[in-house]
């Protein structure tokens, strides 16, 4: 017997900068007459996402977040545990989770595949306060993403830019012990940032990890080696202008199961562009099909 999809879309009001609720307030009629009888729940500041999603994910067979890659985070932890399917309106700053499961720019083609409900078992990675479904990031990257969310800029190219240099200006190089399914990794010396890469990009534009796809049942950590800091300025700006990484500045493993990190000082992290406090000791455990996401 076939179950009627239902839908609950899943606002963030401060995404875009706090844009997101009056567009989607003004395209409600819209994507009602798509969806039957969606609900609509518009997230103020002190509403806990999970909390709401989790409830609401044991009413409705799709629950839709609409938001930016932290927006997509904090739904996907929700649904997890529950039968239902995660969909994506992008309506954030970055968008990077969006872009990988084939969703564009444009509002109307990205309503079309929602209603479309073609979906993919999408990889998931577990870490002790909760979970993540495109990247985390340590050192340099975890300080950039928290200066970019202090950012006065609005747009997200420019928040993640701005951010990115007063990281890297700011940031120094710490030792890290690397432990990747159950293989010790000897980094011989420190570095500047480890990132954990379920998908491509993150920040909008910023392409850490081009081979990762997030359904394929594998990770990649990449390690930026202690170069100079000129080197590493110099390694960003051509990220911002989509470059990748030279291989000469890497390292590049490919994590299959778990995976810890253990740092010589507590540092700034990220959880899709949200910040999170791990301690020194950080766990990754890869839940391979975690996630029934609707893709393009």
């Amino acid at each position: 017997m076939t179950v009627k999809p239902t839908y609950c879309f899943i606002i963030n009001c401060a995404s875009n900068s706090f844009k997101a609720a009056s567009f989607l307030k003004s395209k409600e009629r819209q994507i009602a007459q798509i969806f039957g009888n969606p609900e609509f729940v518009y997230i103020q500041k002190d509403d806990s996402i999970v909390d709401i999603v989790r409830e609401k994910a044991n009413e409705f067979t799709h629950i839709i977040a609409c938001g930016g890659d932290g927006t997509v985070n904090r739904v996907a932890n929700g649904i997890m545990g529950s039968e239902a399917i995660l969909g994506v309106l992008p309506l954030g700053s970055g968008n990077d989770f969006a872009q990988s499961i084939g969703l564009g720019n444009q509002f109307e083609e990205n309503l079309s595949i929602l209603k479309k409900g073609k979906t993919r078992p999408t990889d998931v990675i577990e870490i002790e306060k909760g979970f993540f479904v495109n990247t985390f990031g340590i050192g340099v990257d975890g300080l950039t993403n928290y200066y970019a969310s202090k950012s006065r800029f609005k747009k997200g190219a420019l928040k993640y830019f701005s951010g990115g240099l007063i990281a890297l200006f700011k940031s120094t190089p710490f030792k890290a012990d690397l432990s990747i399914d159950g293989s010790q990794i000897d980094l011989e010396a420190k570095c500047w940032m480890i990132a954990v890469a379920n998908g491509k990009s993150e920040g909008g534009r910023y392409k850490i990890s081009p081979e990762s796809l997030n359904y394929d049942g594998k990770v990649e950590v990449i390690v930026v080696k202690a170069v100079q800091r000129i080197k590493l300025i110099i390694a960003f700006l051509k990220l911002s202008f989509g470059f990748e990484f030279n291989d000469t500045l890497v390292h590049r493993f490919s994590l299959q199961e778990n995976c810890t990190i253990k740092t010589d000082d507590h540092l700034k992290c990220h959880a899709d562009g949200e910040q999170v406090s791990p301690g020194t000791v950080i766990n990754f455990k890869l839940l391979k099909a975690g996630l029934s996401v609707i893709t393009g």
